[in-house]
């Protein structure tokens, strides 16, 4: 009687965990349904603007030939079709401005819908919520694999050492200008990401929670889901990381070591050599869909 018990209660238990499983996923799916509207909108207001190009090389020959023409009879009449494209063309602008105005307002909306989703269905495991961020640390930047270098005094005024610099007595820098890169203004730097086709859901942290420390290898955590939001197991992920601009990648090749729990991923052998923005890339393979999931971080 008690085995048949326990087994009642257990099916109860399971069935309970199902109803607040699709409860939790709910703004996941949300998010996803506004994400793939924002990117049909997206996909329309680029066909709108090629309309327009294709118009306004059109108009660029009915210019020339009207001034080829001018003073003759048909002068009159190309100025006349010339000005009705024109007018078709800033219709086609204007247009295509307002789909991609309502289209970054519903991928704006996906987003906040997707992070909420995440907190909600990992309510007591995600930690951080902000951007990534550096452990303090007193030492120098480093630039690529070193710590300080140094480089000629008649190269001082091509490089900026920074006002938090301290500088060494036998070195003349204590980093070169590589390091000074700047990220654009809008550039994305949230950790809850989308895939580049839909297809998933991800968030990404280090993994005792805290900031990444630099020039040391470290742990990361990878929440993924598909998008209605069910947490995908056992799937095959290559990670690279690079600086946009530079020449170099990490220093090392992180890799999945672990799947802490369906879905949660545990990331060994980070590594971040020097400051400035990053990009790091998911590559996720699970049965026949294959997408990339990319973090923006700016350290």
């Amino acid at each position: 009687m008690s085995v048949n018990f326990t087994r009642t209660l257990s099916g109860c238990m399971l069935f309970i965990c199902s109803l607040f499983s699709q409860a939790d996923t709910r703004l996941l799916q949300q998010a996803s349904r506004l994400l793939e509207q924002a990117e049909t909108l997206e996909m329309d207001s680029v066909s709108v603007f090629g309309n327009a190009n294709q118009l306004m090389q059109q108009i660029k020959t009915l210019r020339a030939d009207q001034r080829n023409f001018a003073g003759t009879e048909q002068e009159p009449r190309l100025v006349e079709v010339a000005d009705v494209l024109n007018e078709q063309r800033q219709q086609l602008q204007q247009l295509g401005s307002r789909l991609r105005q309502h289209s970054t307002a519903l991928k704006t909306q996906g987003k906040t819908l997707l992070k909420d989703g995440f907190l909600q269905v990992w309510p007591d495991r995600i930690h951080l919520t902000n951007t990534m961020h550096l452990l303090s640390d007193p030492q120098p930047i480093m630039a690529h694999n070193t710590q300080v270098r140094s480089v000629h005094p008649t190269m001082l005024n091509r490089m900026d050492s920074g006002p938090d610099i301290q500088q060494p007595q036998d070195m003349t820098m204590a980093m070169p200008a590589m390091g000074g890169q700047q990220a654009p203004e809008d550039l994305d730097v949230s950790t809850f990401q989308v895939s580049r086709q839909l297809h998933y859901f991800a968030h990404i942290e280090p993994l005792d929670g805290q900031g990444i420390p630099l020039n040391n290898i470290h742990q990361w955590t990878l929440w993924l889901t598909d998008a209605e939001g069910n947490p995908v197991t056992q799937a095959h992920i290559d990670i690279t990381g690079h600086m946009p601009g530079h020449v170099h990648g990490l220093p090392t090749q992180p890799q999945i070591t672990d799947e802490l729990s369906p879905g949660e991923y545990r990331v060994d052998g980070i590594k971040f050599q020097m400051t400035g923005w990053w990009v790091m890339q998911f590559e996720v393979h699970k049965m026949d869909k294959q997408d990339t999931l990319t973090f923006n971080l700016v350290l």
